[in-house]
């Protein structure tokens, strides 16, 4: 079994596809929290990604990073993104590479597309346009891996994953959800594929109408096992429903409409 080391497990979705991994490869997590409730098979490290000697600990003898690790959330400023999505971003992609370590799986997200229209839209032919503080961390992320990848020759698969709740809420959500089994097996992917370089595929299971197309993932083998529709929250709300303020008529939903945190304090 490779083994795999997972930062950020601690968080929702780390602990959603810990089952389905753990199948596969050897897992060992990685988060400033312990990992609740951890499987026999499954190691657990306590650290800081801006920490030298926490990452070198973390890093020794695995065969593949999968990094989750991220602050996110509608009020998130620049300022409080820095050490989690962009200092610990590229602490971790340095280690990875000191520690000889050729295998790269980034948890990217759909948020760096997030202030484009849904009308229209088509990934495959229009910029990144990150929709606040969190996609722009994300697109930085993105960056930053085909540096090392494209320089070093760091084997990296970017997952833009779409909704990753366990239920679809919206209509938005409908578009772009993702099952974490799906999402589990992209990861897997890029672990384990060889014919990954620098890849860039989008985390969305079976969805009607999806916002992505997926041509690469669908090259590199992956079929979505679920399906969004089977999935809709018992309070699901309609396109119709959906009130102005959560963005019904952008990829990033309320992301997209919320007001930035201003970099110039309140007395600017």
């Amino acid at each position: 079994m490779d083994k795999v080391l997972i930062t950020g497990a601690a968080g929702r979705v780390g602990r959603a596809i810990r089952p389905f991994l753990r199948e596969r490869f050897a897992l060992r997590h990685f988060d400033l929290l312990a990992v609740p409730d951890p499987d026999p098979r499954e190691e657990v490290v306590v650290g800081d990604l801006n920490a030298p000697h926490d990452l070198r600990a973390a890093l020794d003898g695995v065969d593949a990073v999968l990094h989750l690790a991220c602050v996110h959330g509608l009020a998130l400023s620049f300022e409080d993104s820095l050490d989690a999505n962009y200092r610990a971003t590229l602490a971790l992609l340095e280690a990875t590479r000191e520690a000889g370590v050729n295998r790269f799986v980034y948890a990217s997200s759909h948020h760096v597309f997030g202030a484009h229209r849904r009308e229209g839209f088509d990934a495959a032919t229009l910029p990144l346009a990150p929709d606040a503080h969190y996609g722009l961390g994300k697109a930085f992320g993105e960056l930053a891996c085909s540096m090392y990848a494209h320089r070093f020759g760091l084997r990296t698969l970017i997952v833009r994953i779409g909704n990753a709740d366990p239920t679809v809420a919206d209509d938005r959500a409908l578009r772009l959800w993702v099952s974490a089994r799906d999402l589990a097996e992209l990861f897997a992917i890029g672990v384990a594929h060889p014919a990954i370089g620098y890849d860039v595929v989008y985390g969305v299971s079976t969805c009607p109408s999806p916002l992505f197309d997926d041509p690469v993932a669908r090259r590199l083998g992956f079929q979505p096992r679920d399906r969004a529709e089977d999935h809709l929250d018992a309070g699901f709300v309609p396109y119709e429903a959906m009130p102005p303020r959560l963005g019904r008529d952008y990829v990033g939903g309320a992301y997209a409409l919320t007001r930035l945190p201003t970099q110039l304090g309140d007395d600017a």
